[in-house]
């Protein structure tokens, strides 16, 4: 699968709120860095998404760019009537996700 779809595949499966999907997808030594959540392993990031689970929600792609081993996309991310605008950066180790970068304004989420 090629980088943008692995981003994408991503995406579905958060917004879908398929944990077990995201599994495949992640380095076990993924490293996440939100305006909330900081985690250092797969483990911990998915076990974070156990204890609180995602709601389904939808997202509307803004715009997607890949360079090298890094693929940065921007969405709406809409859920419960309100839409929140995000940056993503995924940087790949080999065909799965390394490194997130996740980027909004938290001020908008409740």
């Amino acid at each position: 699968m090629a980088k943008r779809e692995v981003v994408l595949e991503f995406l579905r499966c958060f917004c879908d709120a398929d944990i077990n999907g995201l599994k495949p997808l992640l380095a076990e030594d993924l490293q996440f860095s939100g305006p909330f959540h900081h985690f250092g392993s797969r483990f911990a990031y998915l076990q974070s998404l156990n204890d609180d689970p995602p709601e389904k929600c939808r997202y509307r792609l803004l715009s997607l760019t890949e360079s090298g081993d890094d693929v940065c996309v921007f969405y709406d991310y809409e859920k419960s009537g309100k839409a929140i605008t995000v940056a993503q950066l995924c940087k790949f180790k080999g065909q799965i996700i390394g490194e997130i970068v996740l980027v909004f304004d938290g001020r908008d989420v409740n």
